[in-house]
C-alpha cells in the first residue's frame, strides 16, 4: 500500500474518534446545563444497571431499580436532544436559559423522586398508599406537566418565529416537538385511569426490562413511541435537508411521509391498547445455543475482508475504523449485563473451581466465546493495519490472520515473530 493509502487509513480511523469526541464537546458547548443533566443520568443509568444485579427486591413483580434505569436512560436521551436543538431555534438567550433551567430542573426532580421510591421499595407512579407517596407522586406529576408546558412553548415559538433552518429540518423539528407534546399529554390519561394497563393487571406478565404487558393493553407503548418522535422526526428532517440528490420539496416530502407513518403507528398502538389488546403476547426468546451459533456472524464479514481481500480499498477503509468490533462488543454487553453479578464475582475473585463452574454453563461459555470474538477481531485488525504499514505481503499476513482467528494469542505471537524477521531483513 502506498503512502497515500496509509495516510487515508490513518485519517479515517482518527476521524471516527474525532467525530465522537467532537459531538460530545459540541453538545457541551451548545447547552452546558442540559449536557451535565444528560451526563448525570447516563451515570445513574449505569448505577441502576448494577443495582438491578445485586439488589433482589421487587415492586409489583419487577426489580425495584428497573424503573429508575428506564427513566434515567430516557431522560439522558431527552435532555441531550433538547440541549442540542435549542441553540438552532433562534430563541433569545434569556428564553433559552429559562427553558434549559426548567427542563433540567424538572428532570433532576423526576429522577430523584423515582430513585427515592425505588430505594424505599415502593411504587413511584400511581401510588397514593400513604400521604408521603401521594405527595411524591403529585410532585412528579407537576414536574412532568411543567416540562410538557415548556416544550409546548418552544414549539409555539418555533411556529410563530421560524428559525433560519432548511425547510425540511424546520418541519422535522415542528412535527417532532408536536408528537412529543401529544405523547406527554397521554400521561394524564394514565393518571386518570390510575395506571397504564387496560384489561390486565398492572403487575401482570410483561416483556423483559421494559415490562410492556403480554396479557392486555398497555398505554406506555404509544407513550414511548410518541416521546421518541423528538429524536426520529427532526433527525429525518436534518438528513433529508442534506441529501443532495433530492430537491427541497423532495426533502419536505420525506419528512412528511416519515412523520405521518410514525404518527399513524403511534395512534394505532394507542387505540390497540385502549381496546385491551396486547401488542406482544409472548416473550421473544432465543436459545443460548442459537446465540452461540449466530455470534460468529458479528465478526465474520470483517474477517473475510481482512483475509480474502486485504488490498481492496473498501477493506482498508473498514479496517481503519476501530468500530469493526462494536457488533461483537454489543452482543457481549447484552449477554453479560444480565449476569453481571455472577460474572463480576468470578472476575474480581477468580478461582479455578468458580471459573470452571461458570464456563460449564451454556450462558457462561457463550459469554466467553463472544469475548474471544470481539478481542480476537480487534487484534486481527491491528495485525492487518500494522502489516499494511510495513508493506508485508498478503500471502504471509493472511495465514497469520487465520491463526489469529482460530487461536487468538497464538496468532499474535506468530505475527510478532514475522514482524521481527521482516524488520531484520530491512536492517531496521
Amino acid at each position: 500500500m502506498d503512502s497515500t493509502h496509509r495516510r487515508e487509513s490513518a485519517l479515517d480511523a482518527q476521524s471516527v474518534v474525532d467525530t465522537a469526541v467532537g459531538t460530545v464537546r459540541q453538545l457541551h458547548d451548545r447547552n452546558r446545563l442540559l449536557f451535565w443533566v444528560a451526563v448525570l443520568n447516563v451515570g445513574l443509568s449505569l448505577l441502576f444497571a448494577v443495582l438491578m444485579q445485586v439488589d433482589g427486591r421487587t415492586v409489583v413483580g419487577r426489580n425495584v431499580w428497573t424503573k429508575p434505569w428506564k427513566f434515567a436512560t430516557s431522560i439522558a436521551v431527552f435532555t441531550g436532544t433538547i440541549g442540542w436543538i435549542l441553540p438552532s431555534l433562534s430563541l433569545r438567550d434569556a428564553v433559552e436559559r429559562r427553558v434549559s433551567r426548567l427542563v433540567g430542573g424538572a428532570m433532576v426532580v423526576e429522577i430523584t423522586l423515582i430513585s427515592v421510591q425505588a430505594a424505599r421499595a415502593v411504587q413511584s407512579h400511581f401510588n397514593t398508599t400513604t400521604p408521603v407517596d401521594g405527595v411524591l407522586f403529585g410532585v412528579m406529576g407537576l414536574t412532568i406537566t411543567l416540562n410538557t408546558a415548556v416544550v409546548a412553548y418552544v414549539l409555539w415559538r418555533v411556529v410563530r418565529q421560524p428559525p433560519s433552518l432548511a425547510p425540511a429540518y424546520q418541519w422535522g423539528l415542528r412535527l417532532g416537538l408536536f408528537l412529543f407534546v401529544a405523547a406527554s399529554l397521554e400521561g394524564w390519561l394514565m393518571i386518570a385511569r390510575g395506571g397504564h394497563a387496560v384489561a390486565a393487571p398492572e403487575a401482570g406478565p410483561g416483556l423483559p426490562v421494559i415490562n410492556w404487558s403480554l396479557t392486555g393493553g398497555d398505554l406506555r407503548i404509544a407513550h414511548f413511541l410518541g416521546l421518541h418522535a423528538l429524536q426520529v422526526v427532526p433527525l429525518t428532517g436534518y438528513l433529508a435537508s442534506r441529501w443532495q440528490r433530492v430537491s427541497s420539496r423532495g426533502a419536505l416530502s420525506v419528512v412528511g411521509a416519515v412523520a405521518s407513518l410514525y404518527a399513524g403507528l403511534t395512534v394505532v398502538v394507542f387505540l390497540t391498547a385502549l381496546q385491551g389488546i396486547p401488542l406482544f403476547t409472548t416473550v421473544p426468546t432465543l436459545s443460548m445455543a442459537t446465540v452461540f451459533a449466530g455470534s460468529f456472524l458479528s465478526v465474520a464479514p470483517v474477517w473475510a475482508l481482512l483475509i480474502l481481500a486485504p488490498t481492496w480499498r473498501v477493506t482498508e477503509r473498514i479496517a481503519a475504523s476501530p468500530l469493526v468490533a462494536v457488533p461483537a462488543a454489543l452482543l457481549y454487553a447484552a449477554l453479560v449485563v444480565p449476569r453481571l453479578g455472577s460474572v463480576a464475582g468470578e472476575v474480581l475473585s477468580p478461582s479455578l473451581g468458580g471459573m470452571s463452574a461458570l464456563l460449564a454453563t451454556d450462558a457462561g461459555a457463550t459469554v466467553a466465546w463472544v469475548h474471544f470474538l470481539a478481542f480476537d477481531l480487534f487484534v486481527g485488525r491491528w495485525i492487518y493495519l500494522d502489516a499494511r504499514r510495513r508493506d508485508l505481503s498478503p500471502l504471509v499476513v493472511s495465514p497469520v490472520l487465520c491463526v489469529t482467528l482460530l487461536f487468538g494469542p497464538l496468532g499474535f505471537l506468530v505475527y510478532t515473530a514475522v514482524r521481527a524477521v521482516h524488520s531484520v531483513s530491512l536492517g531496521e
